[in-house]
């Protein structure tokens, strides 16, 4: 709950830069140039004469050694030249700054740019715990002092139980770190392909074992049960080198150590923590386009300390690894995806494996360079403003451009209530939160049971976190219009169960009046996952006033079908009201791909600004 606090904290942030930004170019725009004629006056014919100082006519002439030019201001301003020339070229886009959190790169963001990044580290599955995986959320906050040096903050926070049993029992497990780090360039070659620079952090890490019925894992002397819960601060060094091999390639040397304790509580027996470790990484990032980069690390720890332990509190020392990608989808928004087995997301606990295992991970990444300029895309047709409030049980492609903060409201007869924001952080890529509760849900399908009981709790609260990338779109030259949308979020009932959900959304235009979407759509969790697919159009009846027909099945065994019936009334251009009648448990996610017992109305309300 905190990472979504914090998310949407950012996301109003968001909009306060981009309305100073507009009102300073607005009050720039409306300061006027007041021309006035110069009546032309009679010369007085005055000649200037040019004499060099003391008779010394040296001053008039270009003194050269070896036919290169000595003037020291102008070798200076050469060289900033070409070192200018050298940046430009590769400010095109933003380098990468880290390849793991504590793997830091020599690039740097200019003076008082920034950059704001969310990650997201999870096992493949929930191991003893269940659920889609065992996962630790992040957020960063990265910032350019100077051209050569770099302030960070790192946020994250995992709460779910250690991976495997721990004498048979679940053992409840909670991280939560604040971490502060700071980079300086120490050293750069005159050709600007070799660099050295100096990274630490200082960083407040709370966690937990243990609770009112389970014994913590700190606790090696007795069998009382209890949660215990320590804080400590944490710290970490390293001196990155990078060299620039080719136009493509950049190989990453960082030794550096951590500062972690090896005891915890006053319940031990001997060393029960991880200890400080020296380390020394490589890592190596291969450009194969402009806006596509191979990335890839391997770091190698040399003690004293431990990185990992098992289900038998025993801890070891183990490699850390990372391979993937970084895809600047556009210069404003980034995608990053790899394989690791570092479970920490900030600079000292970035060397920890996943709580009571070692196993390999996936960890997706998306940040945000305002900095940058955007891709640009044509104006929308005014036939098409409505689809900017998208769809109800079937979404559509189109979202606003960037800047636009979107946000829908949605209640039902039967007690459903659901609230979503998203906003646009580029005019290809729109961030969305939504939370609500079920109500009243009484599935058809009697072989839906388990998910009625699992993600359709009475009165739960449901939170998803996710984002829509625009692929194709006629605003870009395309035919029509193609995004893909994914959304990650739990259920915050009983279960504590969470899902993914992703879809393909399409939408065709044909003429001025018809308009169809088809999205093929995917469910995922550690219960069980599925397909579905949603078909829908939006019939413009007049030109504030649309009928939107929908229809949704699920593709398994036993499958489910819902429809939903929908008229859309504009009554300003950025406001709308949705009528319908659905027999979909809830238009969220989940609700769309399966099917209730009886129909309901609802309302959904649709703002922009």
């Amino acid at each position: 709950m905190r990472l979504i606090f914090y998310i949407l904290l950012f996301s109003q942030l968001f909009n306060l830069i981009d309305a100073l930004a507009e009102k300073i170019k607005k009050e720039t725009s409306e300061q006027k140039i007041i021309w006035e004629k110069v009546i032309e006056k009679k010369s007085n014919n005055l000649k200037i004469i040019w004499k060099s100082y003391n008779d010394d006519e040296t001053y008039f002439k270009n003194i050269k050694t070896n036919n290169k030019e000595n003037n020291s201001d102008e070798i200076l301003f050469k060289k900033k030249n070409e070192k200018n020339k050298f940046i430009n070229h590769q400010k095109i886009k933003q380098e990468l700054l880290e390849i793991q959190p504590h793997i830091p790169l020599n690039n740097f963001l200019n003076s008082g740019d920034f950059i704001i990044s969310t990650n997201w580290v999870s096992s493949f599955n929930g191991g003893a715990g269940g659920g889609t995986g065992h996962q630790n959320y992040g957020l960063k906050f990265q910032y350019g002092l100077g051209d050569y040096s770099l302030l960070s903050l790192y946020l994250s926070e995992t709460d779910d139980p250690l991976y495997n049993l721990i004498g048979g029992k679940l053992i409840p497990n909670n991280w939560a770190s604040i971490a502060l780090a700071f980079k300086e360039q120490i050293f750069e070659s005159e050709d600007y392909k070799n660099s050295l620079s100096f990274s630490s952090s200082l960083e407040y890490w709370v966690f937990s074992s243990g609770d009112g019925n389970k014994k913590s894992i700190y606790n090696e002397v007795d069998n009382s049960v209890g949660t215990d819960r320590y804080e400590k601060f944490i710290y970490s060094f390293s001196f990155p080198f990078t060299s620039q091999l080719s136009n493509q390639i950049q190989l990453s040397i960082v030794p550096g150590l951590t500062f972690i304790p090896d005891k915890i509580g006053d319940k031990n027996v001997g060393e029960n923590f991880y200890g400080d470790n020296y380390f020394l990484a490589t890592g190596l990032n291969f450009d194969i386009a402009t806006n596509l980069q191979l990335i890839s690390s391997y770091t190698y720890l040399f003690g004293p300390g431990n990185n990992s332990f098992d289900e038998n509190l025993n801890f070891k020392r183990k490699s850390i690894y990372s391979y993937g990608f970084n895809w600047d989808v556009s210069p404003v928004v980034g995608i990053e995806g790899k394989i690791t087995n570092g479970y920490g997301l900030t600079p000292s606990t970035s060397l920890l494996t996943i709580p009571s295992d070692n196993k390999p991970l996936y960890y997706i990444g998306g940040n945000y360079k305002p900095f940058l300029e955007d891709t640009k895309i044509a104006p929308l047709k005014k036939n098409n403003d409505l689809l900017l409030f998208g769809g109800l049980t079937v979404g559509n492609a189109l979202f606003p451009e960037k800047g636009i903060s979107q946000i829908n409201l949605n209640y039902d007869e039967k007690g459903n209530l659901f609230a979503s924001y998203g906003y646009s952080l580029s005019n290809l890529f729109q961030i969305e939160l939504s939370s609500g509760s079920f109500n009243d849900v009484n599935l058809k399908n009697v072989t839906n049971s388990n998910l009625q009981n699992i993600y359709f709790d009475e009165n739960a609260f449901n939170y998803r976190f996710g984002g829509k990338l625009l692929i194709f779109s006629p605003q870009k030259n395309d035919l029509f219009w193609m995004t893909l949308r994914t959304s990650l979020g739990r259920n915050e009932g009983s279960n504590h169960q969470g899902y993914m959900f992703s879809e393909l959304l399409n939408t065709f235009r044909f003429n001025d009046w018809l308009a169809l979407n088809i999205s093929p759509k995917y469910f995922y969790s550690g219960l069980e996952s599925f397909g579905g697919l949603g078909i829908s159009s939006n019939i413009n009846l007049l030109e504030n006033l649309q009928f939107i027909p929908e229809i949704n099945t699920s593709l398994k065994n036993n499958s489910d079908l819902n429809l939903t019936y929908a008229f859309r009334y504009s009554y300003a251009q950025d406001k709308s009201v949705d009528l319908y009648y659905s027999n979909a448990p809830g238009i969220q996610d989940i609700g769309q791909l399966v099917e209730n017992k009886e129909f309901r109305f609802g309302i959904k309300l649709n703002f922009l600004y």
